[in-house]
């Protein structure tokens, strides 16, 4: 009641106090920021660089300096390039200027992270902490060049990270150069199943993925719909008019 009343006062004063832009992001920004990370930190199996039958590097890696991290400890070792996760779980996360931790997304055996560029992998000023006791092998810079310096390894982390940039450089030029209404389009269009339904996602689920308010998506749905492009129901959207979705996702 108290702060109804304050807000009606400054309105009722011809004041309307906005947030101050030196302040920095909002916790909302910075929570959409976290969850946009989550596509970039972590995305990388073992089975992405080595191949899905590859049992003699396997066990040159399986050899290499191992740690059992116990639950809570944060996943660090100097001099190291990747993390293996071998068993266990953890917790990419990153803590904002303000001190305020953003969970990013859960991993588990099998994973790897870490800081190397050859292989398009960053953890962005994030980190990683045991969630419970978590074994993870250590691959220095140089593990990783004898990895690469295989044809088939580089191959297949060819084939993983190529794809992978390409869909980043798309999403920036969406986001430099589209309104809301087009990158919806081109993500519905991603999402949608064989019979043109896209279903069990939020409006609060799809502004995540866009890395915008609920609100923005919420409006943008309300346009299409209007245009007569999809029509909404609970959880479930049907892509009524594919070649104007089209038309209005391409550049």
């Amino acid at each position: 009641m108290a702060t109804g009343t304050k807000k009606a006062r400054a309105k009722s004063d011809g004041v309307v106090k906005k947030r101050r832009r030196t302040k920095g992001p909002s916790d909302k920004m910075r929570s959409m920021a976290a969850f946009n990370l989550s596509a970039k930190v972590a995305y990388l199996r073992l089975s992405d660089i080595i191949g899905p039958d590859n049992p003699s590097v396997e066990n040159t890696i399986n050899n290499l300096q191992r740690a059992l991290f116990k639950p809570g400890k944060v996943i660090e070792k100097r001099g190291t390039a990747l993390y293996y996760l071998k068993s266990g779980s953890a917790t990419i996360f990153r803590i904002a200027k303000n001190g305020n931790r953003f969970d990013v997304k859960r991993v588990g055996p099998g994973t790897v992270f870490g800081d190397e560029p050859l292989l398009g992998q960053s953890m962005l000023g994030a980190q990683a902490e045991a969630v419970e006791p978590s074994t993870v092998i250590f691959l220095t810079p140089g593990d990783i060049k004898k990895l690469l310096a295989t044809p088939d390894i580089g191959l297949n982390v060819l084939q993983q990270v190529g794809p992978k940039l390409v869909e980043e450089e798309r999403k920036q030029e969406q986001s430099a150069f589209q309104p809301v209404t087009s990158r919806l389009s081109a993500l519905l269009l991603k999402l949608k199943d064989s019979s043109h339904q896209v279903t069990g996602y939020t409006h609060q689920d799809l502004a995540d993925m866009l890395g915008v308010y609920r609100e923005t998506v919420t409006n943008a749905l309300a346009e299409l719909k209007a245009d007569k492009m999809i029509k909404i129901a609970r959880k479930r959207i049907t892509l009524s008019n594919l070649d104007s979705l089209r038309t209005l996702e391409a550049l």
